[in-house]
């Protein structure tokens, strides 16, 4: 094949975005199952945990001058300074506020995930199945369906409060913008 023409492109790729997808995808496998899919379920609210982080980041750029200089600090730590940056007041006693920290607490238990031995004693019925009286960590309990629904939710509903405070507009889940040509030699 000859190569007689030049391509010149540039493309704005905002990562949130794509992550955010992704989150719907792995959460929509998981819930299509008739038994729930414990991995597609963990990845499903690893991956908004990172779109948050994600999308502060992109805000960080576009909002904050001295983003540069806090860029590496925790997130719940980020978004604190977007909400005394912005004049919002969040209420962590309650949705969707609440929803950060145990979202931020699964992801930083996974992240930093270390090995431990867990024990319980329970009266149970003889006819049960062992495994179903598996002692689990908070983080296996948290990894629901329903809570990676309630994240996917929430964060998205906090992205949007932020985005449309720092005067960006309503619309934060678009992919950027591409523009490109072919022309020839």
């Amino acid at each position: 094949m000859t190569k007689d023409a030049v391509y010149e492109g540039e493309r704005e790729v905002r990562t949130f975005v794509d992550l955010f997808h992704g989150s719907d995808v792995l959460l929509q496998k998981s819930s299509s199952e008739k038994k729930s899919c414990y991995y597609t379920t963990m990845g499903s609210l690893l991956l908004t945990a990172f779109t948050f982080e994600a999308f502060l980041n992109h805000l960080g750029d576009k909002t904050i001058k001295f983003w540069d200089e806090i860029e590496n600090i925790g997130v719940l730590d980020k978004y604190n300074v977007f909400c005394k940056e912005l004049g919002i007041k969040p209420d962590f006693s309650k949705r969707p506020h609440q929803t950060l920290k145990l979202l931020f607490r699964f992801r930083n238990s996974i992240a930093h995930g270390r090995s431990v031995i867990l024990k319980v004693t329970k009266d149970v019925s003889s006819t049960d199945e062992p495994w179903d009286h598996e002692p689990k960590t908070d983080w296996e309990e948290y990894c629901t369906d329903d809570n990676a629904a309630r994240a996917r939710e929430d964060i998205e509903k906090i992205i949007i409060e932020l985005n449309e405070t720092a005067g960006l507009g309503p619309s934060p889940f678009m992919h950027g913008m591409t523009i490109s040509s072919i022309s020839t030699k």
